[in-house]
């Protein structure tokens, strides 16, 4: 049997137990959650502003390297047309062209006329 003690011990504990209130600390809880949630959208901006600035790097990379190769094929391209240019205004060939197409002919000396400045 239970005696009648212990019985008002059980009512008393079990009542105390009842009226206890079990508050959690739901501000800090809520701080320490807003904090992580915060910092790990921190990592994130960071890591996608890490990642642009690559991209852009790399995009600026390709613009260097097609920018250098139009330079060379400009750069051959002005030797090609300089080496045209001076093969085209030789006087060799001038003559030759004024001589053979046009008709023309070496003038003689009374032909010549020198204009004073």
């Amino acid at each position: 049997m239970i005696s009648i003690s212990t019985a008002a011990e059980k009512f008393i504990h079990t009542n105390f137990l009842t009226r206890q209130k079990v508050r959690r600390n739901t501000g800090n809880t809520r701080k320490v959650s807003f904090f992580i949630v915060l910092l790990g959208l921190s990592a994130m901006f960071c890591f996608f502003l890490f990642l642009w600035a690559r991209i852009c790097i790399i995009e600026i990379g390709y613009q260097i390297s097609s920018t250098h190769a139009t330079q060379e094929k400009l750069i051959q391209e002005n030797r090609k047309l300089k080496i045209e240019r001076a093969s085209l205004s030789a006087p060799s060939r001038i003559e030759t062209i004024a001589k053979n197409k046009l008709g023309m002919v070496t003038p003689h000396n009374s032909q010549v006329v020198f204009l004073k400045w």
